[in-house]
Order: C-alpha cells, then structure tokens, then sequence
C-alpha cells in the first residue's frame, strides 16, 4: 500500500466478491490488483473495467484472472513468481513430516479424548531414505526436492514436461527426471504435488493415478484443489490403500460443508495457508506492486503471464511515435 500510494495512486480496497460488486467497481480502475480466494478477474469484469492499463497478481497462481480474456484486451498480467517459495515448499515438508508421524492422529486422541495410551498402538514412519515423487518441478517443487534431499537423504523422481535436466544440475539437484507421471507414482513413498492449476491438470490425479501408487504411500497437495480428484482420494484413505494426505487445498475453495476428507483422521488439513508467511506475503505485496507501477509509468515489469501483450504495445507505440521504446525496458 505504501509503495502504491508513493507513486501517487488512489486506491480503493474492495470488500465484496461477488461479480456485480465488481462490475461496479472497475470502470474507472487504471490497475486492479487481486489477491487470490474467491474474487474472480474474468472475462465479463475485464470488459467492464475500460481505463484498465493492468492487472497484478499478488501471488503466483493466475486461477483468479482471465488471462486470455487480458490478452484479448491488450491488458499485461503482472504477478509474483518466486515470492512465496520457500513458505510452500516448508509447508509441504511440513505436512510430510506430520502425517508419516501421525502428529494430527495423535494429537486428536491425546489431547480431545485423553488417550495417552494411544502412544502404545500407533507407529510412525522416518522420511530418511524414503524416495520422494514431485509433480511439478518449478521454483518449490524444487526446493522441496532439495529440502528432502539434503535434509532426508531422499531419492528423488521427478515428472514435469517443462523443465530440462540442465536446470536441475545448475541447483544441484539430484533428480531422476523421467517424461512420463506412472514412474513416480509407482515409487513414490511420498508424492508432493507442485504443478498449476487449470483446465489441463483438472483431476490430475484420479482414481487410476492413487492405485498405481505404492500402498500405504503419503500424498501432499499445497498447489491446487483441482488437481485431485477427491472422491477418489477419499476411497484410497478410507481402504488403506494411501497411509494418509496433507492438503493445503481443495475443490471447492473453500470446501463444503461436510466435505468428508476433513473427518479423516489420517488427513492433516490446513486452510491454503501455505503461502502465508510474514516474509512471502511482503515478497508477493511488493513485487506485485513494483510491476504495475512499471507498467503504469511506461517501464518493462519483471514478471509477465503474457509478455505477447507487451510485445504488441511496443510494436504500436513505436509504429504511431516512429521510434523505438527500447528505453522503457
């Protein structure tokens, strides 16, 4: 907020989700800035909002925003890759470690029914030695590789179409990189998901995906929701086919009311918390901030989900000033 307010702009916080409290709101809006949760920068809200010179993200998924729909209105998408990182990948080892100690499980029976006993009929697992499985292996799939790695002594394998074994050996990863998803789950003792959401990863992991998993194998979601499909999580917990999950997200978001998941004592849930950190919710507010000041003073913004777009404003601007804008950059 301050740094916006230092570049001499007004600022309207909005209060309400709903679709037509936004349409309200965004007409005279140079830059809209959303958050994530439950408002949505879609199509019908992005036509509405006419003096719209950017959209920031503050955070790294881009669910919430239209993108093609900015892209069609010649609206450059700004966001924070990176800034939240460390914070998700720590949670994800976090979950790791609390369900294959079966923290939650014996937490509930001490603490909510006074079962000290229970110490004697439950036993947890070491993560030492384990082989880990990363589905998506961008800036915290790999950091929760190299966590587990130099921490746990874990093997890892590792499934992400996107990234070259190059990038791993700059990091000093070891990583058995393999071009198909069957191979980590199948040796995968513990699975942690890090890819996007969207349309192409929706159910992801499905019904044949939790069987070719190793049985009595640990399943951690700090990504998205969609990727899973839960009914079919559901039936894998509850036949023991999986020892437990951690999720940090969910479809919907938030759950509904009943979701059955949260009933399980081997699931350890939190409420998409992940990301939240002191430290990662200043990186994602200032880097956020940082690029639609760019993009509002003319200048290139470090981070662009559609730098087709600002490839096409630079074409105009030169073909109606005659000149180049490689000083913007």
């Amino acid at each position: 907020m301050e740094l916006l307010s230092a570049a001499g702009l007004t600022i309207e916080e909005g209060d309400r989700a709903d679709e037509a409290y936004l349409l309200d709101k965004v007409g005279g809006c140079e830059a809209i800035i959303v958050r994530g949760g439950t408002f949505q920068i879609n199509q019908a809200v992005i036509g509405a909002a006419s003096s719209c010179v950017v959209i920031g993200r503050h955070g790294v998924g881009l669910d919430c925003i239209d993108v093609q729909a900015a892209s069609a209105a010649g609206i450059p998408v700004v966001f924070a890759p990176g800034s939240n990182s460390l914070a998700v990948a720590e949670h994800a080892v976090t979950l790791m470690l609390m369900v294959a100690k079966k923290i939650w499980e014996a937490g509930i029976r001490f603490r909510m029914h006074g079962d000290y006993d229970y110490r004697l009929k439950v036993a947890g697992r070491e993560l030492t030695g384990k082989t880990l499985g990363v589905v998506g292996l961008g800036s915290i799939g790999r950091r929760v590789a190299a966590i587990c790695q130099n921490g746990f002594k874990m093997s890892v394998v590792g499934f992400d179409p996107y990234v070259s074994t190059e990038i791993l050996q700059q990091e000093e990863l070891r990583v058995e990189l393999t071009d198909r998803l069957e191979p980590v789950l199948a040796r995968a003792d513990v699975l942690s998901i890090h890819a996007p959401g969207g349309v192409e990863t929706e159910k992801l992991i499905g019904e044949r995906e939790l069987r070719q998993m190793r049985k009595g194998a640990i399943l951690i979601n700090t990504s998205r929701g969609t990727l899973v499909d839960e009914a079919a999580l559901y039936r894998a917990l509850v036949d023991g086919h999986l020892a437990g999950v951690g999720l940090d997200v969910f479809d919907p978001e938030p759950p509904v009311v009943g979701n059955p998941l949260l009933a399980l004592e081997n699931v350890v849930a939190t409420p998409h918390t992940a990301a939240h950190t002191a430290e990662a919710n200043r990186n994602m507010a200032v880097a956020v901030a940082q690029n639609v000041i760019s993009v509002l003073s003319g200048g290139k913004p470090r981070a662009l989900a559609n730098p087709d777009v600002w490839d096409r404003r630079r074409a105009l601007t030169a073909t109606a000033e005659g000149t180049s804008l490689e000083c913007h950059d």
